[in-house]
């Protein structure tokens, strides 16, 4: 496997090493919990991540059918479980995992279609797979970050979930 690939998964799943300490950590009320009614719960930002991996990854890159309702991802109150979220996250890994794999060198620069239904709101675009593979990662540290933060305001002990102090 490309080593940009390697990456791109080590750097996935350092991420997501770190969502699953922050949900092992909170409970199922602080995982919903919102700080104002305009911003996102850690269980919103988990469903969110899930799905945008799901939509660049395993549907536009893998050729899998798209099967995201982006907004649900946004809505959701309290509908799922710790382990849930955790399961629909190393599950869409595993699948992102599986097609990211099998790219070879030549796939750099082979451009795919990140789709959106017809009043999503958002247009569909094209990007090549170097570009789509770098943005999910920095989109996917973004929220994890939040992910962390929120977590280390919003857990009983002043515990710190990565290795350093921030």
């Amino acid at each position: 496997m490309h080593l940009f690939y390697k990456q791109t998964l080590q750097l996935l799943d350092t991420e997501l090493d770190r969502i699953h300490i922050a949900l092992d950590r909170l409970s199922h009320e602080q995982i919903w919990k919102k700080g104002r009614e305009s911003t996102n719960s850690i269980g919103n930002l988990c469903l969110h991540l899930a799905g945008n991996e799901y939509q660049n990854v395993v549907s536009a890159i893998g050729s899998k059918p798209f099967v995201r309702e982006r907004s649900a991802e946004f809505l959701a109150m309290g509908s799922y479980t710790s382990a849930q979220l955790r399961e629909r996250l190393f599950d869409v890994r595993a699948q992102s995992r599986q097609v990211i794999e099998k790219l070879t060198e030549e796939d750099f620069h082979r451009e795919v279609t990140i789709a959106y239904p017809p009043g999503a709101g958002i247009a569909s675009y094209q990007k090549t797979i170097m570009e789509l593979l770098y943005h999910t990662t920095s989109h996917y540290s973004y929220h994890t970050g939040q992910i962390v933060y929120m977590t280390r305001i919003l857990q009983e002990g002043d515990e710190h979930l990565l290795r350093w102090k921030h």
